[in-house]
C-alpha cells in the first residue's frame, strides 16, 4: 500500500516519544538521540513521455537513532522510507568506538569515504540531490555503502594543534568486491585541501583490480560554501568488457565539480534564510572516447521557513552526448521542488 511508509513512520516517530520518556528514567545506563527528515514534492522530467512519465510525485523519510553507550562507544540505526519502495528498510547499522581523542574505530554497513559530497548526510546538502558526477563514480563502486571497519577523525577547530580530518577503510560487499579506501583532509581555517584513494578488487571467473584518485579543496562557513573536486577512476565493468574483447582493459574515466552556495540570514515568522546555490559536473566515463560526456548544470535556492523547514527549488540541466552523436541532448534535464522538515 501507498501509505505503508507513512504509517510505519508515525509509529516510529511515537515510539520515540515512548523510548524518550523511558530514557529519562534510565539517565545512569544508555542515551538515545532521534533525528531525520520528512520530505515531498514533484520532479519533472526532460524526456519522450513514451519513455515514462515526465512529472513525479515522490516523499521520502528518515529515523535515524543515536545510541550513546558510555563515553566511548555509541550506536546507529537508520530507517529510511520512500514512495519508491513502499517501505520501511534499515540503511544503516554501525557502532562507533573512541580509542583516543584522535582515533576512532566505526564497523557497520557505512558509507565508503569516498568523494567530498557523498560524506554529507542527504538532510543536510545543499542541493536537493547529490550530483550526477558523484553517483556516477558511486556506480562504479567508488563511494555508496558496504559492510566496513573505518577508522577516522573529524578535525574540531577547537584543535587547531592536528589541523587534520582522515578516514581509513576496509570494505566487503555482498558480491565479489573488496578493497579500501584512504581519505585525508588538511584545513587551514575555513579553507582546506584533501585527497582520497580507494583500491577495489573483484573475485570471481573474471576477476579484476581498479583504482579510483580524486582531490578537492574547499572552503567552508556560515554564509558562504565553495568547493571543487576531480576524479580519476577506472571502470571496473567496462574493463572486464574489453578485456573478454582482447582489448586494453584498463579504462579510465575523468570528472571534475564545482559548487558554491550563500546563505542570506533573515528573522521574519516565514522567513529565516535564503541559500541560492550553483553546481557544475563534467565527466567522462571513457577517456579514450573523448565524445562520450555529460555536462550537469545545477541552479537553485533554499528558502527556509525555519532553520528545520525549507523549501527547495532545483533546475538540474543535464547535456548528454555520445560518440554516435554531434551535439548534446538535454534529455533527463530535471526540475524539482521540494518541501522538507528535519528533526
Amino acid at each position: 500500500m501507498k501509505n505503508t511508509v507513512f504509517f510505519v513512520l508515525i509509529f516510529l516517530f511515537f515510539l520515540t516519544n515512548i523510548n524518550a520518556q523511558d530514557n529519562d528514567k534510565k539517565k545512569e545506563k544508555d542515551k538515545i538521540e532521534f533525528s531525520g527528515y520528512g520530505t515531498g514534492g514533484y520532479t519533472f522530467y526532460n524526456k519522450n513521455i513514451l519513455n515514462g512519465y515526465n512529472q513525479e510525485a515522490f516523499y521520502e523519510g528518515k529515523v535515524q537513532l543515536d545510541i550513546e553507550f558510555n563515553k566511548r562507544i555509541e550506536g546507529q540505526l537508520d530507517f529510511r522510507g520512500n514512495s519508491l519502495d513502499n517501505a520501511v528498510k534499515l540503511k544503516e547499522f554501525s557502532i562507533k568506538l573512541k580509542i583516543s581523542d584522535k582515533f576512532r574505530l566505526q564497523f557497520g554497513n557505512i558509507k565508503k569515504p569516498f568523494g567530498y559530497e557523498y560524506l554529507i548526510s542527504d538532510e543536510d546538502l545543499i542541493s536537493i540531490n547529490r550530483s550526477y558526477l558523484q553517483e556516477a563514480v558511486a556506480e562504479l563502486g567508488y563511494g555508496g555503502r558496504s559492510l566496513s571497519l573505518m577508522a577516522f577523525y573529524k578535525y574540531n577547530d577547537k584543535e587547531p594543534e592536528f589541523p587534520f580530518s582522515y578516514n581509513f577503510s576496509v570494505f566487503k560487499d555482498n558480491s565479489l568486491f573488496a578493497g579500501a579506501v584512504a581519505r585525508i583532509k588538511y584545513h587551514i581555517g575555513n579553507y582546506g585541501i584533501g585527497a582520497t584513494y580507494e583500491y577495489e578488487n573483484k573475485g570471481g571467473e573474471n576477476k579484476i583490480s581498479a583504482n579510483g584518485f580524486g582531490l578537492h579543496g574547499f572552503y567552508e562557513s556560515h554564509d558562504l560554501n565553495a568547493m571543487t573536486e576531480i576524479f580519476y577512476v577506472q571502470d571496473p565493468f567496462e574493463s572486464i568488457r574489453q578485456r573478454l574483447m582482447d582489448k586494453d582493459e584498463t579504462i579510465y574515466g575523468f570528472g571534475a565539480k564545482i559548487f558554491t552556495s550563500f546563505f542570506f540570514d533573515y528573522d521574519y515568522d516565514f522567513m529565516k534564510g535564503l541559500e541560492p546555490f550553483l553546481l557544475s559536473t563534467f565527466y567522462i566515463s571513457n577517456t579514450t572516447i573523448s565524445g562520450n560526456n555529460v555536462i550537469q548544470f545545477v541552479t537553485g535556492i533554499n528558502y527556509y521557513l525555519h532553520k528545520d523547514v525549507r523549501l527547495r527549488l532545483n533546475g538540474d540541466l543535464r547535456l548528454t552526448k555520445n560518440q554516435f552523436n554531434k551535439e548534446h541532448t538535454t534529455n533527463d534535464s530535471r526540475v524539482i521542488l521540494e518541501l522538507q522538515m528535519r528533526y
